[in-house]
């Protein structure tokens, strides 16, 4: 059994179509399909979703990735 997870759109007609290839060749096969709408995350005016700018806010300072001292570029002689 193979089982294979598409996102795809219904389009206006309300007709799905669904083309995929598959490993099987010539054989009599039997296909479930399941439709659940696609969860989507409302936003704000801006685009940004709910409480995004307070989660950020709450972000200790102990938590943020420092990055480590670089070291120094060669000198090199300038092209002529």
């Amino acid at each position: 059994m193979e089982t294979i997870k598409l996102k795809v759109r219904i389009g206006p007609d309300g007709i799905l179509k669904i083309e995929t290839p598959t490993q099987l060749r010539d054989i009599e096969t039997e296909v479930v399909v399941v439709l659940q709408t696609a969860t989507v995350e409302p936003l704000d005016a801006n685009g940004y979703p709910p409480d995004y700018f307070e989660a950020i806010d709450a972000i200790q300072a102990d938590d943020l990735i420092e990055r480590p001292e670089q070291p120094s570029l060669d000198v090199r002689e300038p092209f002529e």
